[in-house]
């Protein structure tokens, strides 16, 4: 069998979620059947790929728009058969570029976040939902985390046979790997949260919460644009001794599996990787019922251990409830509380018959 050309597009290495499962899909993808490429609109960011293992283009380019014309060049000289794309910003004009000049290439679309508040937080946000509503039905095939998210898309236009659900991968085995615990010392109430210092994480709701809990304290992985207006807060509350920013952390599963809870305070998100990184490592969840691609998983949860709040002053009530370890004196791993997931290899064969499908059709 001839091998099949993929392409698949980042516009970075930042350390979100969507770039983590973009590259771990790129390790975990049958060699056998295909010839990858990587493009990287830039390499900025802390996550790591290695450029001599694997065949990527890196663009270097600030923006987008800048780096179309090289993109273009490339696809006419690779001529590919598949391009992957994970961000709306960049799906929709290499879809128009498939459908104008190349409409032999088969577009997959994969979508990391909820629609309406991913493309309203963007500036001209407005085109950019016009733009998705006519353009995105002309991908062949659009990869969704879970059943809220396929009914949004659903609800917008998208076909049911374009939309599949293929829940994100974690490593269980390589993740539970743990020699050492960082916990904030001292007793107490100890939390975690981790992601990117932007609106959408929602870091900014939790402050107020951490104010209001006796002797707790909650460590922020993470970088971004938003730490200044964070810190702000933090001065203003005067919490400055019950909150630590980490910044970006390479090994966060040492905070996490020290943490009595992880706490996720997102305003929109599709299936959050934090949230079973956390899980695996036996480190219950709490988190917002807006977060609706969780309600897939709250069956495959042992123990009740992730729970869903309606809003801050629900979330409040609970914490202050809630106990401490027990081991907390001798922290040893949590079991893992995932009952079923997704191993990096189901994740590959998942696509892998997406693709075969698309292919062979």
């Amino acid at each position: 069998m001839k091998k099949k050309k993929l392409v698949l597009i980042l516009p970075s290495l930042a350390g979100g979620g969507a770039e983590k499962v973009t590259l771990n899909l790129l390790e975990n993808i049958d060699k056998k059947y295909f010839d990858c490429t990587l493009f990287l609109i830039n390499d900025v960011g802390p996550l790591k790929v290695n450029f001599n293992k694997y065949q990527i283009i890196n663009f270097s380019s600030a923006r987008l728009r800048n780096a179309l014309p090289s993109i273009l060049a490339q696809i006419k000289n690779i001529q590919p058969d598949i391009i992957l794309s994970t961000f709306p910003h960049i799906t929709i004009p290499i879809i128009l570029i498939k459908k104008l000049l190349y409409n032999n290439i088969k577009v997959i679309s994969r979508e990391p976040n909820m629609i309406d508040q991913s493309l309203g937080s963007t500036n001209f946000s407005f085109l950019f939902k016009k733009l998705y509503k006519i353009i995105m039905p002309f991908s062949d095939k659009i990869i969704v985390s879970s059943k809220g998210m396929q009914k949004d898309l659903y609800k917008k236009g998208i076909k049911k046979d374009k939309l599949t659900i293929i829940q994100n991968p974690i490593d269980i085995d390589l993740l539970r790997k743990i020699n050492k615990f960082k916990r904030h010392p001292g007793s107490g109430l100890r939390l975690v949260s981790m992601g990117r210092l932007v609106y959408q994480k929602g870091f900014d709701r939790i402050l107020p919460i951490i104010k209001n809990i006796k002797n707790a304290h909650i460590t922020i992985l993470g970088e971004g644009k938003e730490y200044t207006n964070l810190s702000r807060i933090v001065e203003e509350l005067n919490i400055k001794d019950k909150v630590s920013f980490k910044g970006f952390v390479h090994d966060p599963k040492k905070y996490i599996a020290a943490a009595d809870y992880f706490i996720l305070p997102s305003r929109w998100e599709g299936l959050p990787n934090s949230v079973l990184e956390s899980l695996a490592l036996g480190t219950p969840v709490i988190t917002f019922t807006e977060i609706i691609g969780l309600m897939d998983i709250v069956p495959n949860v042992a123990e009740k251990k992730l729970i869903l709040c309606k809003d801050e002053r629900d979330m409040e009530i609970l914490l202050k409830k809630l106990p401490i370890r027990s081991d907390n004196k001798d922290l040893k791993l949590r079991r893992n509380l995932l009952i079923k997931y997704n191993t990096p290899s189901d994740y590959s064969a998942h696509y892998f018959r997406v693709i075969e499908e698309l292919l062979y059709e």
